[in-house]
């Protein structure tokens, strides 16, 4: 599920945007499944220096650590079934984080709080910096047993990331400013 659940996250967004409307007529969204990302993330790299947005959203799998013998302190905690992990560091926008934070808490979305002391080994850290850089927000959909043949998600964390990403896309306005 390691970056297919995301395309799926992708297209049902564009699909609900469209269908149920919301979207500010000035504010374009765009869906991008990129390439290479355990790699180097080169195709977010080559998107983002494209498309120059200036903001964007990273969605990936997370790990899930909520089976025994996992060690959280190590990946931190991320629970199936307990929505997508917001994520707070050096990779990600504080301003593009209190309004993901801030869409959740208004529509009763379950999320879980994720941080990293390090810039983030997902799409997010060449989003944040290619060309004059986008103000970056990061959301991990939990998945168990990551990069095995089990892997493991839960649909209401799929669920919960598409409408976050949607209200998200609802709520920017084109004079938000995105300056931290």
């Amino acid at each position: 599920f390691d970056n297919k659940a995301g395309l799926f996250i992708g297209t049902e967004i564009v699909r609900r945007l469209k269908e149920d409307g919301g979207l500010h007529p000035e504010v374009g969204v765009y869906v991008l499944g990129t390439v290479q990302e355990e790699i180097g993330s080169r195709g977010a790299q080559t998107a983002a220096f494209n498309l120059a947005p200036h903001a964007a959203l990273a969605v990936d799998m997370g790990v899930a650590m909520d089976y025994p013998l996992a060690r959280a302190e190590d990946q931190g905690k991320l629970d199936l079934g307990k929505g997508p992990g917001l994520s707070q560091g050096p990779s990600t926008n504080p301003l593009v984080f209190d309004l993901l934070k801030g869409a959740a808490d208004r529509r009763g979305l379950p999320y879980q709080l994720q941080a990293y002391g390090d810039k983030s080994p997902t799409d997010a850290r060449l989003l944040q910096t290619s060309r004059g850089g986008a103000a970056t927000g990061l959301l991990s959909v939990p998945l168990r047993y990551m990069h095995t043949p089990s892997e493991v998600l839960c649909l209401a964390d799929i669920e919960a990331t598409i409408e976050l990403v949607c209200a998200f896309c609802r709520d920017v306005r084109p004079d938000t400013d995105f300056t931290p």
